[in-house]
């Protein structure tokens, strides 16, 4: 692998691990309005959020928390959701989406969000029934804090769109929810 390759794609790890954080704050518990003012900030597209310094190493001799074996480790949870994105029409130089989640757990689905990739260039700049993040590539819509935040076993939330800025018609790859 070239230089270059592995510096792009660690890159997208950190930033997807970035996104991975803010969303973790979207949908954690506590005062939505706190959640959406103090939580975290709008990041304006093209730019990153600043991620705190990483940890000093441990001395020599320390033992690490973690396991010595990656199989220990405890497995991550079932999705509880399943989540769709379709473009609806476009223009030269933006286009029009829609998006649903449905929750397919058997307890409340609250705090919802879907978070997908988007090719290089194409933006995100206004959604509807949710409130739309992009960091780069990693573009994100999560629930308003509401009463329609919280969905139950079975339901889907159908009404969820957005337009943004787009040289040509996008992709939407790499779609998850939560």
């Amino acid at each position: 692998m070239t230089q270059g390759k592995a510096t792009t794609i660690l890159g997208a790890l950190s930033l997807g691990a970035a996104v991975a954080l803010l969303a973790a704050a979207c949908v954690g518990g506590g005062d939505p309005a706190a959640r959406h003012t103090a939580a975290h900030p709008m990041v304006p597209a093209g730019t990153s959020a600043a991620l705190p310094a990483p940890s000093p190493p441990a001395p020599a001799g320390a033992s690490s928390s973690l396991p010595a074996d990656p199989s220990a480790l405890p497995a991550p949870p079932a999705r509880s959701c399943k989540a769709t994105l379709k473009l609806v029409e476009t223009w030269p130089g933006g286009y029009r989406a829609a998006a649903t989640i449905t929750n397919t757990a058997d307890t409340p689905l609250g705090g919802w969000y879907i978070q997908w990739v988007l090719p290089k260039g194409a933006t995100i700049t206004q959604a509807w029934n949710g409130t739309h993040m992009q960091s780069g590539p990693i573009a994100m819509i999560h629930a308003l804090g509401d009463d329609r935040s919280v969905l139950a076993p079975g339901a889907t939330a159908a009404d969820i769109g957005f337009v943004g800025a787009a040289q040509s018609p996008p992709t939407f790859t790499e779609i998850t929810c939560g």
